[in-house]
């Protein structure tokens, strides 16, 4: 267990991932998966009548475009997003919500798709201050046709089992059959940072609209690091102001 004093690692502020924290955690360790597997049918029905009720609540992940191959293969469609809910889903979906209010320091969740022939890009999440879970909900072929790495280790998914890992460590993810992936993906924060999940969703949230600000206006990556800086404190600053207004409504 890491002290209280422990400062969170977050991407926003450049550089490789170092710290000591494994690929893969062992979920015997978390107790609070269990919640999850029992109940991973109600769920993956919910998701899913959610989802047949309207496709297009389905949208590419459109954070980094670059982060899926072919471009826009990997697609979502949320719950929660670091606190911030979708209130229209998270309606539709009441007994997937009942049971993630049970999950101590929950800040994410969503039905993710990976899409046939495709592959999601190695990447780096925005912090190590979370463990970061995926639930199997339909999963199209096992290893090594679809499946999952984190560094040097490789699993694949199973479904209605958790899998959860460390998001800052680099890892990928590929579906090399003809059928579409489903899983669902939740953030947990991990228990040394219970006391600061405002502060660290506020930090990944500014991350993001900084990632889609310079995504889509090319005059800003031509300006100097330090504006980059203002613009993302600002925006920490503004989430962290509204995020406990956002959960109190």
């Amino acid at each position: 267990m890491f002290s209280r004093s422990t400062q969170p690692w977050y991407s926003i502020f450049g550089g490789r991932y170092t710290g000591d924290h494994p690929s893969f955690y062992d979920k015997a360790d978390q107790p609070w998966t269990k919640i999850l597997e029992e109940n991973w049918l109600v769920i993956r029905d919910e998701l899913f009548e959610l989802l047949e009720e309207n496709p297009d609540r389905l949208q590419p992940y459109k954070i980094n475009h670059a982060m899926a191959f072919p471009p826009q293969q990997w697609k979502t469609m949320g719950l929660m997003f670091w606190r911030l809910k979708n209130r229209h889903n998270c309606k539709r979906c009441p007994e997937t919500i009942k049971l993630l209010k049970a999950l101590p320091g929950c800040t994410s969740a969503s039905l993710s798709i990976l899409e046939p022939q495709s592959n999601i890009n190695p990447h780096q999440g925005d912090t190590d201050a979370v463990i970061r879970c995926h639930m199997g909900l339909k999963i199209p072929a096992p290893l090594p046709d679809c499946g999952f790495q984190v560094r040097d280790k490789i699993k694949g998914w199973q479904e209605g089992v958790t899998l959860l890992f460390c998001d800052a460590q680099t890892h990928t993810a590929w579906n090399h059959t003809d059928l579409r992936r489903y899983v669902m993906i939740l953030d947990i924060i991990r228990p040394e940072y219970q006391h600061r999940k405002n502060d660290i969703c506020a930090h990944v949230l500014a991350s993001a609209m900084i990632q889609m600000l310079y995504q889509k206006y090319e005059f800003l990556r031509r300006r100097k690091r330090y504006v980059k800086k203002s613009i993302y404190h600002v925006l920490r600053v503004g989430f962290a102001v509204y995020l406990p207004i956002h959960n109190l409504l």
